[in-house]
């Protein structure tokens, strides 16, 4: 039974400030501006199992939790079940409460119904 898959990864923040040293399963994903992505990220070794992910959080002087190392909250697993046939990309979409979920896609990901009613909502 296989161990990991790899995939190419595409990170949506849905918070509303900038983050930085996203590190998913120990590979570094970059920074985001507000309500922003890494671009795409390839080539991504995905253990199957419980997933970390950590981002710091940026803004401006005095913004409250500036360098905050935040670790999302919700536990999230990705199995071999769970990816359909023909994948080749992970979106994995952070929330500003601090959680995070993934998808999987063909092609590029779409941003989450979540994260459009997010961002939707502070604009």
């Amino acid at each position: 039974m296989k161990k990991e898959t790899v995939l190419n990864v595409v990170m949506y923040s849905n918070i509303d400030r900038p983050i930085y040293d996203i590190i998913f399963n120990g590979t570094d994903l970059g920074v985001a501006n507000k309500f922003g992505g890494t671009g795409t990220i390839t080539g991504v070794r995905i253990p199957f199992g419980i997933q970390t992910l950590r981002w710091n959080l940026d803004g401006p002087k005095g913004m409250a939790r500036n360098g905050e190392l935040v670790t999302v909250k919700s536990n999230f697993v990705i199995s071999p079940e769970q990816i359909p046939p023909g994948t080749r990309y992970v979106g994995l979409h952070l929330y500003p409460d601090d959680t995070a979920e993934v998808t999987f896609a063909e092609f590029i990901p779409e941003r989450t119904e979540r994260g459009k009613k997010i961002r939707s909502s502070r604009e």
